[in-house]
């Protein structure tokens, strides 16, 4: 008398591929979303700190179109909140610092 496996490892294949279809595909695509929000946010930083440092105190207007343009030849897609939230930030890490905004700004 023989016992068949082939129902057996066809079920263990098929537990297999739901375990990875419901558990490590959602994991991985969570993790690349991640890495492109901290990317995102990291862009978003750079062009409000260059915008800040080309146009200097008041100008709000230009330096908002600075940074969307920047941001979007480097091929991010945001919204004037994401950087509004962005300038909101730096604001308060230079309150907190208790520095001047011309104390922010490079010599020259």
């Amino acid at each position: 008398m023989t016992i068949d496996l082939t129902p057996i490892l066809q079920a263990a294949i098929a537990l297999l591929a739901a375990l990875v279809t419901s558990r490590l595909i959602p994991w991985l695509n969570s993790r690349m979303t991640d890495d492109q929000l901290a990317r995102t946010r990291a862009a978003v930083k750079v062009a409000v700190f260059a915008a800040e440092q080309l146009y200097g105190a008041g100008k709000g207007a230009e330096k908002l179109d600075y940074a969307l343009n920047w941001l979007r030849n480097q091929g991010y897609d945001v919204n004037r909140a994401e950087i509004e939230a962005a300038v909101w930030q730096h604001m308060k890490q230079i309150e907190v610092l208790g520095l001047t905004q011309d104390e922010t700004e490079s010599p020259g």
